[in-house]
């Protein structure tokens, strides 16, 4: 694992970087088809002065992630590339008195001396993923999107049947 002293490198404006294969990613890999599902991802994180007194870093992910198209079954790769602007706080009330009006484009996340970037790089990659991974111009496997026929089963008398002849006997 890999961490980093979030406000040091905000008050440095340090940069750093590096790579996450989908083994360092098991949140993100659960979210993926077990047989097809790949990740490999490069993130670069450069501090910034922030925004109203807050510590600030920007993180930019270049990944590509490959899962099972949910329409044809066939491999489908989900290229992402952005940059990501990120205020850090001390704790979590600090977080909420911050009005929603206020923060803008910037994300608001509870920093530490020893902050997990591969947690950091998962949580964005997680955010940004599709809702259902597909092609852009696939058809649908005809043969997937069949249900199986269900054999009928045969209709027996209901079990409260019987309650119902001994309340009309009176």
């Amino acid at each position: 694992m890999q961490y980093t002293d979030i406000f040091e490198l905000s008050r440095a404006r340090a940069e750093i970087c590096g790579t996450f294969a989908g083994s360092d990613l098991p949140a993100l890999m659960s979210m993926l088809d077990e047989e097809m599902g790949e990740a490999s991802v490069s993130w670069r994180a450069q501090g910034t002065a922030g925004r109203n007194d807050l510590p600030g870093a920007d993180l930019e992910l270049c990944a590509r992630i490959q899962t099972r198209c949910v329409r044809c079954g066939e491999p489908v790769v989900i290229e992402i590339d952005k940059v990501v602007p990120f205020l850090f706080v001390q704790n979590e009330k600090e977080a909420n008195d911050i009005p929603i009006e206020e923060d803008g484009d910037y994300e608001i996340v509870v920093g530490s001396r020893k902050f997990d970037l591969a947690a950091w790089v998962e949580e964005e990659l997680i955010l940004s993923l599709p809702v259902f991974a597909q092609h852009d111009d696939c058809q649908p496997d005809q043969e997937r999107m069949h249900t199986k026929q269900v054999e009928k089963k045969e209709e027996r008398a209901s079990p409260f049947a019987c309650l119902a002849a001994l309340k009309t006997k009176k």
